[in-house]
């Protein structure tokens, strides 16, 4: 028999086997064997709907009934889609803080629904948001040519630091070049806490020496605390009289340190937030007018630090174990950096209050649809248009 034959009449007998006595079932299992030449066992599954008939559909899934399913996925995929697509672990820390803006917005979930998508694992809330991934572009350059300034009289950071409290910085840039680092365009100023994880990104127009200090005065002045040590790369963009005048000449000096040339995981803290703070906004394509380097800066230094900082979770790398021949990486819990920064001896207590106000200010899914309208004034100014039409 053909395989359309042998589908059409084996989901015929289905039907009867589901109607049918121990006798009966037992006859229809007897003509199966003999026409399809199955054993009783493989009869028995397929008729019993356990594997699929004649490869024509999906074989049912053995085990318990499954607890989520679409109403959860459609919750959480908002909720992740909003959030910049973290991971399971980051997204479970996370849905607690979201849902109750979710629900301001769209209506009170239903009991039950909510209950169920609070209870999700990290790894069910990975699978049931599988169908929705997007698989992401290559990374082009990204990064600056090292510099030569200075360097002996910057040292090198020999080890990561092993910090309790926040002022720990590193530092790195983000070249907006496109595909090309020729010419005039802009770059993104990474500055990330070791111990809590805040972070704060400013844009500035060609990373020149003077540009790139005034922007490290701005994210200083808007941390909530104070900085005690500045690591960078090689960069000449922080290697140079003006950045090293900047933190040494001051009543209580900061201890200003560079990274090995090379070593890109000497700062590795910063290097994985080139991804997710600047990358994952702002995308590859080239930002070659200076109004777009303004625009920019206003969107970090506002609503994209707020998002991040308050409701967006983080997790840190806390020790590497060897198991045989294979390597497992342990993290902490997902927290945000400001509940982070809360749990801190050394934070203000008025600070925090005032930040505590800030944020029952603000609504996640507001802010990420302002951040998306002024991207789309960075991304559609008229200086970008005025660079594609010449191109």
């Amino acid at each position: 028999m053909s395989q359309n034959t042998t589908r059409e009449m084996l989901l015929k007998m289905r039907e009867r086997y589901g109607r049918r006595g121990r006798l009966g079932r037992g006859k229809l299992i007897d003509e199966v064997c003999e026409m399809c030449g199955y054993g009783r066992k493989h009869a028995i599954k397929v008729l019993g709907g356990k594997l699929p008939v004649a490869w024509a559909e999906k074989a049912c899934r053995g085990g318990p009934r499954r607890r989520y399913g679409d109403a959860e996925r459609q919750v959480l995929k908002v909720i992740w889609m909003a959030s910049e697509q973290p991971c399971g672990k980051r997204l479970k820390a996370l849905v607690g803080l979201w849902l109750p803006h979710y629900e301001a917005e769209r209506g009170s979930l239903e009991a039950g629904l909510r209950g169920r998508v609070l209870s999700q694992s990290a790894a069910t809330m990975d699978r049931l948001l599988a169908p929705c991934r997007v698989a992401l572009g290559s990374r082009r350059r990204c990064g600056p040519r090292p510099g030569s300034l200075l360097r002996k009289m910057v040292p090198v950071r020999t080890e990561h630091w092993d910090v309790a409290g926040p002022g720990w910085i590193e530092a790195d840039t983000v070249a907006h070049c496109g595909e090309s680092m020729s010419g005039d365009f802009c770059w993104s100023v990474t500055m990330t806490d070791v111990h809590t994880q805040w972070t704060e990104t400013r844009a500035v127009w060609n990373k020149g020496q003077h540009g790139v200090r005034e922007r490290v005065a701005q994210v200083e002045a808007s941390l909530p605390f104070a900085i005690l040590g500045f690591d960078s790369d090689n960069g000449g963009e922080f290697l140079n009289w003006h950045m090293k005048d900047y933190f040494e000449g001051r009543a209580v000096p900061v201890e200003f340190t560079r990274s090995r040339p090379y070593h890109k995981n000497d700062n590795a803290r910063v290097e994985q937030k080139n991804w997710t703070h600047v990358r994952q906004l702002v995308g590859y394509g080239r930002l070659g007018e200076p109004e777009q380097a303004d625009l920019l800066d206003a969107l970090y230094a506002k609503e994209w630090s707020q998002f991040r900082n308050f409701f967006c979770p983080a997790m840190k790398h806390l020790r590497t174990e060897v198991v045989g021949s294979r390597k497992k990486r342990v993290y902490d819990k997902p927290l945000t950096p400001f509940d982070r920064l809360k749990a801190c001896a050394q934070a203000d207590a008025g600070d925090i209050a005032r930040m505590e106000e800030l944020k029952a200010t603000l609504n996640p899914f507001e802010l990420k649809r302002i951040i998306e309208r002024k991207l789309r004034q960075v991304l559609n100014s008229p200086g970008a248009r005025r660079l594609k039409i010449a191109a």
